[in-house]
């Protein structure tokens, strides 16, 4: 084999390898972006959710929403949380990038389940100055 030969098909190996890389990170992108927003004008806020012995809190960011239209509701399975932006946004705000100019956001909306423990009765729901939600939800008496 001529160095040629063998310097051509390292690189052949090196660009489908790059090929793979990019196709894997397109695809992780395109499922992120997918999850996160819907093409019925809705977007799903950040959220974290932790555990306490006694309660859950889960914390949501709903930056630049309207937090009058703020509706928390909850079911014995599932928390559903509603806001209108202040304004429509974009997907090419959101994601810096030219792919989408014409989907537009006008809500937040996300549902996320509840772990079986969770009392939906007895929640209670505050905003922070920073539109950060706190909702806490207290657990059931074994």
């Amino acid at each position: 084999m001529s160095v040629y030969e063998d310097i051509r098909r390292r690189l052949e190996r090196l660009r489908e390898r790059i090929v793979r890389e990019i196709d894997q990170a397109f695809s992780e992108m395109e499922e992120v972006m997918r999850l996160s927003w819907s093409p019925d004008g809705s977007i799903q806020p950040l959220y974290t959710m932790y555990e306490y012995p006694d309660r859950y809190i889960v914390l949501v960011d709903l930056a630049a929403a309207d937090t009058s239209s703020l509706e928390v509701k909850a079911t014995e399975t599932r928390l559903v949380i509603e806001a209108r932006l202040e304004r429509e946004v974009s997907f090419s705000d959101l994601y810096g990038t030219s792919l989408g100019r014409s989907v537009t956001f006008r809500h937040y909306r996300h549902e996320l389940p509840l772990p079986p423990d969770a009392d939906p009765s007895a929640i209670s729901v505050r905003v922070r100055p920073n539109k950060i939600v706190e909702i806490i939800i207290p657990k059931r008496r074994q």
